[in-house]
């Protein structure tokens, strides 16, 4: 009777069990002998909140680009009809439908995994060294010697599993010439599903308390992650689009930079006129 009882007890203990407030402990850093940068960490994420604040006009400008390369080269060129864009824009709504109809805790592993290999990936880009990484649906952490904004970050703008697809494709494209390749138009259906991936775990998990976003200041964070995908999006969309260029693209920027101070200060006497 005893025995019985404690089973119902860790049973009844594990229906309470509460769901975590955040996916991942996202990054801890080892405990190894790191020069002084001589800045306070408040001071230092005060000096990027105004980087972030100073930031935000470009953040216009690059949706007002993406706006153009968006109507002039995908739907005033008609590449939205093609083959290609149909089997991207079906695989995004794939993974939107099992995202919000059918979230499973492996789906949530295999986000902390990609997150945490990103976090790995980027510390040794930086030259830095990984001693440990801990993945698990409930969350997951990095153990390692380096950490910058670009390390913590990485994992809410670099498409982890998009950039799997494309170098498994490319890998067999590259050793099984002399068979029949697949349609390209399969490889732009698990882009969009991967991407999508990307993006919808992003914007949830960007909702909730992520020590990656708190370390960097959360405006600082916001206006580069939103930069970061900006130009993502931006970069795939030229890649695609048989019409699209990144010399059109960058003039357009360049243009919309140059004039934002002048159609600002345009907009803001007609809303003084307007009130006047």
């Amino acid at each position: 009777m005893p025995a019985k009882r404690k089973r119902i007890r860790n049973k009844r203990t594990r229906k309470r069990r509460p769901v975590p407030r955040q996916g991942l402990a996202a990054f801890v850093p080892a405990k190894t002998k790191t020069r002084s940068t001589g800045f306070d960490q408040s001071a230092l994420i005060l000096f990027k909140f105004w980087i972030g604040i100073l930031l935000l006009p470009f953040c216009w400008v690059l949706i007002e680009t993406f706006l153009v390369l968006l109507t002039a080269d995908t739907f005033g060129g008609d590449y939205w009809r093609s083959k290609e864009f149909l089997f991207f824009g079906v695989g995004c709504f794939l993974w939107l439908a099992l995202f919000y109809g059918f979230r499973t805790r492996f789906m949530m592993w295999c986000y902390v995994a990609g997150h945490e290999l990103t976090h790995a990936l980027f510390v040794l880009i930086c030259q830095g060294k990984v001693t440990k990484i801990h993945i698990s649906a409930e969350g997951g952490h990095v153990l390692t010697n380096r950490n910058n904004f670009l390390i913590s970050l990485s994992p809410y703008f670099f498409p982890f599993y998009t950039a799997v697809v494309i170098l498994i494709w490319a890998l067999m494209e590259w050793t099984l010439k002399e068979i029949k390749h697949p349609d390209t138009v399969w490889l732009y259906g698990l882009i969009g599903v991967s991407w999508m991936f990307h993006l919808t775990f992003t914007i949830w998990m960007i909702r909730r308390e992520q020590p990656d976003l708190d370390q960097n200041g959360r405006l600082f964070s916001f206006v580069i992650i939103f930069i970061a995908n900006i130009l993502l999006i931006c970069t795939m969309l030229i890649i695609a689009s048989p019409t699209a260029t990144f010399e059109g693209f960058g003039v357009s920027l360049l243009e919309n930079t140059r004039t934002l101070f002048t159609r600002f200060i345009e907009s803001a006497r007609e809303v003084y006129g307007v009130f006047s």
